[in-house]
């Protein structure tokens, strides 16, 4: 069933709540989150503190909503993108748009980001997580990945390397290629997951 078009008053809504995120997200690449008010956001937005309130509840549903684009970028872009490739590189190739994605937000928003009180990072039902377990429990299933683990904590594990290769990019002041250093650093360690699973086959296969 093909979707009814906006209307004008729906289009006029979405611009203005993106013009309010888009307001908030450079204010807080430049000044921080902890520094920047409502008030701050609004006056450069160009709304009223109410118009705010009927879009974010509070200043951190902002940071809600930049990750809720996040997920749904990967469960619906990078998910389709990824589909013709074989098993390891999808994995190695949802790591490189993991990079490029926070490449783009930029080396100040990712210092912002990363810190311990960001519970954000580990929030379970994510859809960036639950596209790359789906890829990992295909995997399994074919008898491409270790299947010791199940596919959502091989997940957890995957995404504590990458956001540590991401961090190191920031403590480095973005001075390398992330996405370069993620491919490297992921391949290497997928390398591990996909030995395992050759050593466990080989010994099933003895024992049969």
């Amino acid at each position: 069933m093909d979707e009814k078009p906006l209307t004008k008053r729906k289009k006029q809504a979405m611009e203005t709540k993106n013009r309010i995120f888009e307001t908030a997200m450079e204010l807080f690449a430049k000044k921080g989150y902890k520094d920047i008010k409502i008030e701050d956001i609004c006056r450069l937005a160009g709304v009223s503190v109410g118009a705010f309130y009927h879009y974010f509840p509070s200043k951190n549903d902002l940071l809600l909503e930049m990750y809720s684009r996040a997920d749904v970028y990967f469960a619906e872009q990078v998910r389709e993108r990824l589909k013709h490739l074989d098993f390891p590189h999808k994995i190695t190739a949802f790591f490189a748009f993991y990079a490029q994605y926070n490449e783009k937000t930029g080396i100040s928003m990712m210092k912002q980001l990363y810190h311990a009180e960001n519970r954000l990072f580990i929030q379970k039902g994510r859809g960036m997580q639950e596209t790359l377990a789906q890829i990992i429990a295909d995997g399994q299933t074919a008898g491409e990945m270790v299947r010791d683990m199940p596919a959502e904590k091989i997940t957890e594990y995957l995404f504590i390397a990458a956001r540590g290769v991401t961090y190191d990019w920031c403590l480095h002041d973005g001075g390398y290629d992330l996405e370069k250093a993620m491919r490297a650093y992921m391949g290497r360690l997928l390398k591990v997951f996909f030995a395992i699973d050759k050593m466990v086959q080989i010994h099933y296969n003895k024992e049969k």
